[in-house]
């Protein structure tokens, strides 16, 4: 049997990705910010895929301890299974050293999935901290499943309208990255249209903002560069 000590050594191994992602830094007195909401409920129908796309998007995180404009740069994770409070904080080092507990405070369990409450998270800590430089990043099939999620059938209808209190559209106007990743493909419409309502695709068509909507298959061929290149 492994020690813990043996299981930290290979899963941060495993978030320590061998290349180093640039970032669309503005400056180097400007260290980004990034929120990232994890769907870790029920709504993900492939726990394998959605463990990977966490595991190498938090790896490029990782990496960017290396840079100097991007080393100093703050990490907010949130969940949908816990959504009324940020999950994890720190800095690439930080996420570096700590990834093996990141990893399973992120595990996938059948429960409600609340994009309502977990974006709404990400609004009020971006209130608090007023961040310079705000990215944002989703990993899952944004499908919504708020608490209490033990009513009625329990069964969702695909495609789902965006609730109107999810906050991501709102969020992407101030932000100068956004990336959705495994993104269930009878949502890819819904979410563009949130976005469209919000004004967000009219900054993306601007080049206001760094905007992309994966599906997993996507998603899959874009990991370990998800952040993208100079």
């Amino acid at each position: 049997m492994l020690s813990q000590f043996m299981k930290s050594t290979i899963l941060a191994g495993a978030l320590a990705l061998q290349s180093t992602p640039a970032v669309h830094a503005g400056s180097d007195d400007e260290s980004p910010t990034f929120f990232i909401v994890v769907e870790n409920g029920g709504v993900v129908t492939d726990p394998e895929a959605q463990a990977e796309a966490i595991r190498l998007t938090l790896g490029e995180l990782t990496e960017l301890r290396r840079r100097r404009a991007t080393r100093d740069s703050n990490i907010h994770i949130i969940t949908s299974a816990n959504p009324t409070e940020i999950t994890w904080s720190g800095t690439p080092e930080q996420l570096y050293q700590q990834g093996a507990s990141v990893l399973e405070a992120l595990a996938i369990i059948p429960t409600c999935s609340d994009l309502d409450l977990a974006w709404d998270q990400v609004r009020t800590t971006v209130r608090i901290t007023r961040p310079d430089d705000l990215r944002l990043i989703g990993i899952g099939p944004f499908i919504h499943a708020g608490y209490p999620c033990d009513e009625g059938d329990g069964l969702i209808t695909l495609p789902q309208d965006v609730p109107a209190e999810v906050q991501l559209g709102n969020l992407a106007l101030e932000a100068s990255f956004t990336r959705l990743l495994n993104l269930h493909a009878d949502q890819e419409e819904m979410v563009l249209d949130h976005l469209e309502a919000a004004g967000a695709l009219a900054r993306a068509n601007a080049g206001e903002l760094d905007l992309d909507l994966m599906d997993r298959a996507r998603t899959r061929s874009n990991l370990g560069n998800i952040l993208g290149r100079e």
